[in-house]
């Protein structure tokens, strides 16, 4: 019997596997979709969610062109759930509840600590010497396989002494050649005009041996950032991808780090904290997260390799503006707002992909606009530099 869930109709039972269940049903624009959840006893279990939640990002990071994409994820709903295209071409969400399956009993809680670990560990050895497993033929039983047996020994013979005599006859002859040239070379330098065909006293040029020996320490280059701490460009394009931008009177903080290619503004009830080329913001007891980051585009950085990145980001799929502008925003889940953003830019030193994402509560709604069309701006700006 079909029944409604969330903005999803005609949703049908496809899988139940213990805590898992796999329905199916058809989005807002009609699109056939695949909605894993746990179920209402198993959603309760940090564990168990602990384990969809590390699903679902390995689904992200190991998906490929024959893995349906996955439209929404929201894993901290308190009944979680990943949405993914259903297509009959392409793998769909049994791919990640196999994984589920492989990774912990499908029923009952999970157990926590070191033993959860060796557990799930083992689950997934299992699977993965399963599924490397050849098959036997069809209709063919063969005799049972002998229990494994130890390597032979083999015992490596010692080799032979070898002679003494050679090494050192060649020792005393690379040390009469090297005196040799050692004198030849003296005598060369300490004769008269030594090899000036010219017969001229004065002294040869050495600009160029001075110019490698002494040569003062090159100055940094554009190219080597070194520490040096983006500054807040006031002269960038307002782009939006929409909302609005921050107001001129807003109360804003800006964060700038060393090495990063832009600095940005967020509200000043957010706080934020940097790791790396990641930039964590939060605000309401940090209920309400914004995450701003950039990764470096190896070479021409070509679309394949953009479109791999841009797919790391959650809430998928990205609405393209253009080629190197997408965003995506979710609000069906009430009270919470949720988007991604990822812009590409070529400066001088290359390209990198300027990103983020937002997961706050739904009336900073438009606080969240205002920080992605300002890392928008302000990483555009550095193309025209």
């Amino acid at each position: 019997m079909s029944r409604t869930v969330g903005p999803y109709t005609d949703v049908t039972t496809a899988r139940v596997e213990g805590a898992y269940e796999l329905c199916e049903g058809l989005d807002g624009n009609g699109r056939p979709v695949q909605i894993l959840t746990l179920g209402t006893t198993s959603s309760k279990d940090p564990a168990r969610r602990g384990l969809l939640s590390d699903t679902v990002a390995w689904a992200y990071a190991t998906a490929g062109p024959e893995d349906a994409p996955i439209l929404v994820a929201d894993l901290e709903a308190e009944q979680p759930y990943v949405v993914v295209l259903r297509d009959a071409r392409l793998r769909g969400a049994d791919r990640i509840m196999d994984r589920l399956l492989a990774l912990g009993p499908a029923t009952g809680p999970l157990p926590v600590g070191p033993a959860a670990a060796a557990q799930r560990a083992a689950h997934q050895m299992a699977a993965a010497q399963r599924s490397a497993a050849p098959a036997s033929p069809a209709g063919v039983s063969g005799p049972p396989s002998p229990p494994p047996m130890s390597p032979p020994v083999v015992i490596i013979a010692a080799p032979k002494k070898p002679s003494q005599l050679k090494p050192i006859l060649i020792g005393i002859g690379s040390v009469v050649v090297i005196l040799a040239l050692v004198v030849g070379v003296w005598a060369v330098l300490s004769s008269p005009g030594g090899g000036d065909t010219g017969g001229s006293a004065e002294p040869q040029d050495t600009a160029a041996v001075d110019g490698v020996s002494q040569a003062p320490a090159a100055e940094p280059t554009e190219g080597d950032a070194g520490n040096e701490v983006p500054q807040w460009d006031e002269e960038a394009p307002a782009e939006r991808v929409g909302g609005s931008a921050f107001p001129e009177d807003a109360a804003t903080e800006t964060f700038a780090a060393a090495n990063w290619p832009f600095a940005f503004q967020v509200p000043s009830e957010f706080d934020c904290a940097e790791d790396g080329a990641t930039a964590v913001c939060t605000a309401d007891d940090g209920e309400s997260e914004i995450t701003v980051g950039w990764l470096p585009c190896d070479g021409d950085c070509p679309r394949a390799a953009r479109k791999i990145m841009r797919e790391a980001l959650p809430y998928q799929p990205l609405e393209e503006m253009d080629g190197d502008i997408a965003f995506a925003e979710r609000n069906q889940v009430y009270g919470r707002w949720r988007g991604s953003l990822s812009v590409f830019v070529t400066d001088a030193h290359g390209t990198f992909q300027a990103w983020a994402t937002a997961d706050i509560a739904s009336e900073r709604e438009e606080e969240g606009w205002n920080v992605f069309n300002d890392v928008l701006s302000q990483a555009l700006a550095k193309a025209a530099e």
